[in-house]
């Protein structure tokens, strides 16, 4: 004999199964946004974090080689401004040896009791008259206060004022920066000054 379910009983219970259904939705979340959903996604985030971390890391090693090129340039521009101030503080410390060695001479000769003025300053004038009147004014200095081959250079450097001053300068930063050889001899230097401040060779 078959036994016939109750209608209702059977509602009932999918009416109670629903019921624990949403319970159990309303605790835990919907099927689509449970833990492991935001899991994998939280893991995907990373590797993309990753993956922009590791393109910067790359572009380091290029980074730091462009910042020691720069930094290799610009010791060498400063090392040749600190070798021509050397210079300059070497003249001056010969040239006041020299000094105080006459004084205390006393009967050195003649020459022990001149003293030597110091020749005009060339501020770069586009003149052949004041160029050459500072040139040879420069030699009769140097032979006067009896100033070696060596000397003259940073000697001479000493009386360049304004432009003359800034065009040495200029150079002097230029050679250092090129790796070119350096003017070294009075003759070179008139020739250089020759060439920047004669009228006929101004542009």
């Amino acid at each position: 004999m078959k036994i016939m379910a109750d209608p209702k009983s059977v509602c009932d219970r999918l009416v109670a199964l629903e019921a624990l259904v949403q319970r159990t939705e309303a605790l835990l979340g919907h099927p689509l946004e449970t833990p492991m959903v935001a899991i994998f996604q939280k893991f995907q985030d990373l590797e993309e974090l990753v993956e922009k971390l590791g393109k910067l890391v790359n572009e380091i090693p290029s980074f730091i080689e462009g910042r020691m090129v720069s930094l290799v340039e610009d010791l060498g521009i400063l090392t040749g401004a600190v070798d021509m101030k050397l210079e300059v503080v070497n003249m001056e410390i010969s040239v006041l040896k020299r000094a105080t060695d006459s004084a205390m001479s006393g009967d050195g000769g003649p020459s022990s009791k001149v003293r030597v003025s110091d020749p005009k300053s060339f501020g770069g004038e586009r003149s052949a008259k004041e160029l050459e009147n500072f040139l040879w004014n420069m030699e009769t200095y140097f032979q006067v206060a009896r100033v070696s081959d060596a000397e003259k250079i940073s000697m001479a450097s000493m009386f360049l004022v304004g432009d003359a001053k800034l065009c040495w300068r200029s150079h002097v930063s230029d050679d250092v920066a090129a790796n070119r050889g350096r003017i070294e001899t009075w003759e070179a230097l008139k020739k250089e000054l020759k060439a920047q401040f004669l009228p006929c060779n101004s542009s």
